[in-house]
């Protein structure tokens, strides 16, 4: 399983290691300061909102081919866009922030990507938020928004990501949807998913920049309210990975999330369910999202661009291969 991480004669350095150097450094620089373990929820929201949330205007603005809409399932507010015409897939991207923080305003700039890099109409629920609402809330709404693109008279296939917290629910969603007999997404793209919540998770040695193992334990306890950490809905670690849709699965090999996620996808593979592990060398948390102009997360787009695709009429596909990137 280790082998998956790069190896020493990957790591050679490229025309852009000073860039990617200093993207990494001002990265945890501006993310151990704003989001610390003990910082309040709703601070955290704020601050993110405040530095991450874009108006529908001011990206029309620079980008006139993109389209917003808004849709509903039930009370629950869905963002749809579209960065290129007639997507012929759609995709339900449930965003990140520790379940404390995110808004489809605050992720619209990673939404579009998605959409564009994915020829895809992309729907982003917003869930409702710990430590308001904590557990089962955002698994709830995760559902309610699923059943939202699968009861439509809509015939394109359609597929599930997210990143960090959103990867992880958006794995409990799939073991939620198979507990239910609902129809599946053809795929699942989880970038730097936190799947364990509970005291228990692996996180070892790491060099991460700033998410760690103090920030998981805090901010596990907004999330969970009193439920059980090793609720396989919660921590989804813990769950029976067999029958899943196939996945796809993006770490960083700094992140303290890193062996989590790697047993993670040995043990979905273990049960049959095919599991595509792409490891980031020296990546942080989310690095395709956060740090979007490295050509580390140029290649992690074309490969979630690819996956994406073939997951069209591929609906019960199992794949075991992997890869691991050098810097060249």
């Amino acid at each position: 399983m280790h082998r998956e991480i790069p190896s020493p004669a990957d790591r050679r350095p490229s025309t852009g290691a000073f860039t990617r150097w200093l993207s990494l450094q001002a990265y945890g620089l501006v993310t151990r300061t704003l989001f610390r373990p003990a910082t309040p929820p709703l601070t955290m929201r704020r601050r993110f909102e405040r530095f991450s949330a874009r108006s529908r205007e001011a990206i029309r603005a620079r980008h006139p081919a993109v389209v917003f809409g808004d849709t509903r399932s039930g009370a629950l507010a869905i963002e749809t866009v579209c960065a290129t015409p007639h997507p012929p897939r759609r995709l339900l991207y449930l965003h990140g922030g520790a379940f404390v923080m995110g808004s489809a305003a605050s992720y619209r700039s990673r939404a579009i990507r998605f959409a564009y890099r994915c020829d895809a109409e992309v729907f982003v629920p917003e869930y409702r938020l710990a430590p308001e609402h904590p557990y089962p809330a955002a698994l709830e709404d995760a559902v309610s928004a699923w059943r939202a693109l699968t009861e439509s008279d809509d015939p394109r296939p359609a597929l599930v990501a997210g990143d960090s917290a959103g990867g992880g629910l958006a794995l409990s969603l799939l073991v939620r949807l198979r507990q239910l007999g609902q129809p599946a997404p053809r795929g699942a793209v989880l970038l730097s998913p936190w799947t364990n919540l509970s005291g228990e998770a692996v996180v070892g040695q790491h060099r991460d920049l700033w998410l760690g193992a103090e920030h998981l334990r805090s901010w596990a306890r907004h999330y969970l309210g009193g439920a059980d950490p090793q609720d396989p809905l919660v921590s989804p670690a813990y769950a029976d990975l067999s029958g899943l849709s196939p996945l796809l699965v993006l770490v960083g090999e700094h992140e303290a999330l890193a062996q989590e996620t790697l047993r993670l996808v040995a043990r979905a593979r273990e049960v049959g369910t095919g599991a595509r592990l792409l490891v980031g060398p020296r990546m942080q948390h989310d690095w395709p999202l956060t740090l979007p102009w490295l050509a580390e997360s140029r290649r992690a787009w074309r490969e979630i661009a690819e996956f994406v695709k073939r997951s069209d009429n591929a609906p019960h596909r199992r794949t075991r291969a992997t890869l691991a990137w050098s810097s060249t």
